[in-house]
């Protein structure tokens, strides 16, 4: 909860990732706050209350129920994958950036670079498919900062040629045939 405004009890839900659910999983010191074998999934709050500067709260005129959850982490989800890049949304982008690489990367890089590589490289063809393009301010700022993060990335696992549009190419191969703009 934030200092002032909206706000309400809340509820998250959670999905145990793990291979035999925890008998004390009701017990402080246990469950999702403390268990990585846990994962959000869904969170709810229930906006009934507006937090003055004082901290007191007064009702709100109009309640509200604020939910959210991630499109990927339900997919994941659905799909029995450990994490939003293994799924067939963002996998195949991973997979592209680990094929370009070979055998250059280092043994401790991890799968945090390609990860990196794969969602700024999808968020680069969306933004370019809706005529954004690399400059020095506003939203063609936000590209230009987007691309030299994936490039950044990318030079730590030993991709030193061009390689953003290989990756690209793979989310439009993905993506394409639901939003067509990437396409043109």
């Amino acid at each position: 909860m934030g200092d002032t405004g909206p706000c309400g009890p809340c509820s998250e839900i959670h999905l145990f990732k793990g291979e035999v659910a925890p008998a004390t999983a009701d017990q402080p010191g246990t469950g999702p706050a403390y268990d990585d074998d846990y994962v959000e999934l869904w969170n709810l709050v229930f906006m009934q209350y507006e937090k003055l500067d004082d901290g007191s709260m007064k009702p709100l005129p109009k309640p509200s129920i604020d939910t959210g959850s991630g499109l990927e982490r339900v997919a994941a989800a659905v799909m029995g994958v450990d994490s939003n890049y293994g799924t067939d949304l963002l996998a195949p982008m991973v997979e592209t950036a680990k094929r370009l690489a070979g055998s250059r990367v280092p043994e401790d890089a991890g799968e945090a670079p390609f990860r990196v590589i794969a969602d700024h490289s999808r968020a680069a063809a969306f933004l370019i498919a809706d005529g954004v393009f690399p400059d020095k301010a506003g939203r063609s700022y936000v590209l230009r900062r987007i691309m030299r993060r994936a490039i950044r990335h990318g030079a730590d696992v030993g991709l030193d040629e061009p390689f953003m549009h290989e990756v690209c190419r793979t989310v439009v191969e993905v993506f394409g045939s639901v939003y067509p703009e990437l396409r043109e």
